[in-house]
């Protein structure tokens, strides 16, 4: 791995050796992932997720066309998962195409050539050993995914059936139905809420639970289709217009990556968004308590 820059002593020359380490595990898991590619055949697909998120590698079989691989865009990704910049531009370095558009119109009918991920197409005979060296890069490299283990698989035909995999030595995702997930979120949400605050007696109040952060009070509520956590409070209360308010209300929006401020009707609202589909409860604890410090700290506005 070639790294930039060049270490002006023996120590920056450490770190930065540390720092780029990939696991030994990888070049082994390469060759299992090209055995279980060549065993694919027409409309069968293979999808390695990095557990708990929602990025992925996934491989399409078309027969004589070739295989298709792609990977997350920031559109299925939720703020704490987007990739940077530098991500981005790694991504395109080592081949792959920008998404052609949003996934509302990058569908099969609309865009049968593009796709709202990042994509490559390997034309027929396929080099599965080109393919597994831009995916595992792209793993282990670009996603700074530390460890095979730390994916799962699915793998299924165009039809639907499940097609097992074991010679990638990767546990089989189970996914529970959309109806069991979502009879399972609020709970979930409740139960991260209190081992997030170390409130025992938290509970759902037309349906938000409300939490006290020092001289705010914040709510957390689920949005559903798509089901997403929302986090809001009214921070400021009788408030007047002001150009002062709302230049220093766009600077915070321009800062801060997770929370939107917003002015309306004489108050003054923070609103952050966290994606529920898959509920992570590291995720939601995160911004939560980024939510409560800084929601906290704000206790007035100069116009």
């Amino acid at each position: 791995m070639t790294l930039e820059g060049t270490p002006t002593n023996e120590s920056q020359a450490k770190a930065s050796a540390a720092t780029n380490r990939l696991s030994v595990a990888w070049p082994p898991f390469a060759e299992k992932l090209a055995a279980a590619l060549a065993k694919l055949e027409e409309d069968q697909y293979l999808i390695l997720l990095v557990k708990r998120t929602n990025r992925f590698v996934q491989f399409a079989a078309q027969g004589s066309y070739g295989m298709r691989v792609e990977t997350t865009s920031n559109a299925y990704l939720s703020k704490p998962e987007k990739l940077n910049e530098r991500q981005i531009a790694t991504l395109l370095q080592n081949g792959w195409s920008d998404p052609t558009a949003s996934p509302d119109e990058s569908t099969p009918e609309n865009d049968p050539d593009g796709s709202p991920n990042f994509f490559v197409e390997f034309p027929d005979p396929v080099s599965f050993t080109a393919v597994v060296n831009l995916a595992v890069r792209t793993l282990a490299e670009i996603l700074r995914v530390p460890h095979p283990g730390s994916l799962q698989y699915d793998a299924f035909s165009a039809d639907g059936e499940k097609i097992a995999l074991p010679e990638l030595g990767l546990q089989h995702e189970k996914p529970a139905s959309h109806k069991d997930e979502q009879e399972d979120l609020p709970q979930l949400l409740l139960e991260t809420l209190k081992s997030t605050t170390s409130i025992a007696d938290l509970d759902y109040d037309d349906g938000d639970i409300g939490v006290r952060c020092g001289s705010a009070v914040v709510f957390v509520r689920l949005t559903n289709d798509p089901p997403f956590v929302r986090i809001h409070s009214h921070l400021l209360r009788g408030v007047e217009q002001s150009e002062g308010l709302l230049a220093r209300l766009n600077d915070m929006n321009a800062n801060e990556i997770v929370m939107h401020f917003i002015y309306r009707n004489d108050t003054v609202y923070a609103v952050a968004d966290v994606c529920a589909a898959p509920f992570v409860a590291e995720h939601v604890a995160l911004v939560f308590d980024h939510f409560c410090a800084i929601a906290d700290g704000i206790d007035g506005f100069s116009g």
